[in-house]
């Protein structure tokens, strides 16, 4: 049984170790809304995803906008494009569809999941 606590105790920490290099990675955005769309992206893959998978999106995404700076029309639109890609490109077993991922973000009544390359 103290196999399991100590998991438990372990992955608690890792969680918060997480949280704590997301706020600093977030925070170092210089725009709002990249801001709002890193935040989008950790509360809503927390729950559906390993730490390093949710670690790896949030890293991916603060790249994307120090490198690119992106004008957001739509933060919940590349929030669902990061978490697609993320998904796709680390080829996740028990990833969500695209489906799945659209609805989660409210887009679904607005993009088809049939018409979404990635």
């Amino acid at each position: 049984m103290g196999k399991i606590i100590s998991f438990h105790q372990k992955k608690e920490q890792f969680a918060k170790k997480l949280y704590v290099e997301v706020t600093h990675l977030i925070e170092d955005l210089y725009d709002s809304c990249q801001q709002t769309v890193g935040w989008l992206l950790y509360y809503s893959m927390k729950e559906d995803y390993p730490t390093d998978v949710v670690g790896f999106g949030i890293e991916l995404w603060c790249n994307f906008c120090n490198e690119i700076d992106p004008i957001i029309d739509d933060e919940r639109k590349y929030a669902a494009s990061i978490e697609l890609f993320v998904t796709r490109l680390l080829e996740l077993d028990h990833s969500n569809s695209k489906f799945e991922i659209l609805y989660k973000y409210g887009l679904h009544k607005i993009y088809d999941p049939r018409t979404i390359e990635i």
